[in-house]
């Protein structure tokens, strides 16, 4: 070995690089959504920002909830109100539109800082597990894309992930000897239930937390030397529904007794012609059909073009700006009216066009983000194992069961959903599951038992990867600046 080399290997050794990495990286992130929340074009590359903003000036006349309101738009009149109600109180203070979405990267900074929180308690001798995890979460393309615009989302996935984090000290908690903690439970309850009061993905949360303390209550009878009993489990839980139901239950009761739903959406309330099922219900969209098409042209055209399917939706919505919101800024080749919104019609002019370098970027990026997505799967299903395989002592299940149910609730929602199309299947719905996925990464890459040369590979297989995404985001917003030659 030269004695360059040795250097290096010396520096990359010393432990406070990665945190000074993590540090670092988690600036970049947080510079990318600012200059994001900054720049967005609002009236056409918003993300439905005219009908969140309808939403807005409605609360800021009425303050209170939409209840299918006939005059508020149809996407606004079954939403909950959280997030509209504060969009209202900056609105009024501020009399500017933007500032709104200045939610969206508060709360992106309160899921890095959680994140970094966990990872410090449960690895904290892993601090290269700890960097991927934390670069993965900085720099997913479509959280970046997301947490800059005037949006619920931001805000929702930030509120769920408090939860979700309180969730995960209570299991944690379970293996000590003074067991969960009263505040926890309260940090769970009151957050599942404000996170439900902004989207209805959060009504996972309360089935997750039955599974968990299910669980453990169940590994803790099933061994009677545990210092924690399964009782003080059941009064924690009890705890933490009492407290999900002082914060969301004003608005879910009445829901479920005027709807019979406690969260409804407008196409409950809707009576629908049968629409064909062969291809999407209950098969179609569940399989991975139609991957060639996503990997040689990643962007929506229409909204039935590319076929709709489910994993291929999800998986390069993830990783591409699949429904064209305009944040490629890269030039050259040419455009193309290939994109949705392109072929509205009169009116929407040529700004709704891409450029083949974006396309062909996407392209790059949607590779090199497939295999992430692959070991990042891998690792929630190995955390879940060890979970399991321990009787709760070693891993987590709870990160694994909310990754999985707010999957199954996207999939289940697109499943009874009446109309084929792209619409259901927008990957931002999938958000509040990429910080605990991250989590799972740096957690199983820390822990897998792997000979010490392969788990070496493996790290640095992954933060290259990792980074090589980083700087593809960064150049898939300002290459155009500082040209690097054609992809």
């Amino acid at each position: 070995m030269s004695p360059g080399s040795k250097n290096i290997k010396a520096i990359l050794s010393r432990p406070g690089v990665a945190g000074w990495l993590a540090l670092f990286v988690s600036l970049v992130g947080l510079a990318l959504r600012i200059e994001h929340a900054l720049t967005f074009d609002g009236p056409k590359r918003g993300g439905d920002y005219a009908v969140n903003l309808d939403g807005v000036r409605w609360m800021m006349t009425h303050w209170a909830p939409f209840n299918f309101s006939p005059d508020v738009s149809t996407q606004v009149g079954y939403q909950p109100p959280l997030w509209h109600f504060l969009g209202a109180i900056i609105l009024t203070f501020t009399g500017e539109e933007r500032p709104i979405a200045w939610l969206a990267v508060i709360g992106w900074v309160v899921r890095q800082v959680l994140l970094a929180l966990m990872l410090r308690e449960a690895i904290p001798k892993y601090k290269w597990s700890a960097l991927a995890a934390i670069a993965i979460n900085a720099f997913l393309p479509m959280s970046v894309l997301t947490d800059g615009k005037l949006n619920p989302e931001g805000l929702h996935t930030s509120l769920f992930m408090v939860a979700v984090y309180g969730l995960w000290k209570i299991e944690r908690a379970a293996q000590t000897q003074q067991g969960p903690t009263k505040t926890a439970a309260v940090v769970f309850g009151a957050f599942s239930g404000l996170a439900v009061l902004t989207k209805a993905t959060a009504g996972v949360l309360p089935l997750t937390a039955v599974l968990v303390f299910g669980w453990q209550a169940w590994c803790l009878r099933s061994e009677p030397d545990r210092h924690v009993k399964w009782k003080h489990l059941l009064r924690i839980a009890l705890l933490s529904g009492l407290a999900w139901c002082v914060v969301a239950g004003w608005w879910c009761g009445p829901n479920l007794v005027k709807y019979h739903h406690p969260f409804p959406h407008i196409w409950n309330l809707m009576v629908h012609p049968k629409d064909p099922v062969l291809y999407r219900r209950p098969l179609g969209w569940a399989l991975p059909f139609e991957w060639r098409e996503y990997l040689r042209f990643p962007i929506m055209y229409t909204e039935t073009v590319p076929r709709p399917n489910f994993w291929a939706v999800c998986v390069t919505g993830m990783w591409t700006d699949f429904h064209n919101r305009g944040f490629c800024r890269l030039l050259g080749g040419g455009t193309t009216d290939e994109v949705f919104g392109a072929n509205w019609g009169p009116g929407y002019g040529p700004e709704w066009h891409m450029t083949w370098h974006c396309v062909k970027f996407f392209v790059q990026l949607l590779r090199v983000g497939i295999p992430i997505t692959i070991v990042s799967v891998a690792a929630v299903a190995y955390m879940a194992r060890t979970n399991i395989k321990h009787y709760g002592r070693d891993g987590t299940l709870a990160l694994p069961i909310v990754i999985s149910l707010v999957v199954g609730f996207l999939l289940m929602f697109a499943l009874v959903y009446p109309l084929d199309n792209h619409v259901v299947l927008n990957p931002r719905y999938l958000l509040p599951a990429v910080t605990p996925m991250s989590a799972c990464l740096g957690f199983a890459l820390a822990e897998v038992p792997l000979p010490r040369q392969a788990k070496t590979a493996l790290h640095v297989l992954c933060l290259v990867a990792i980074g090589l995404v980083g700087l593809m985001v960064i150049y898939e917003r300002f290459g155009s600046k500082f040209p690097l030659g054609s992809i």
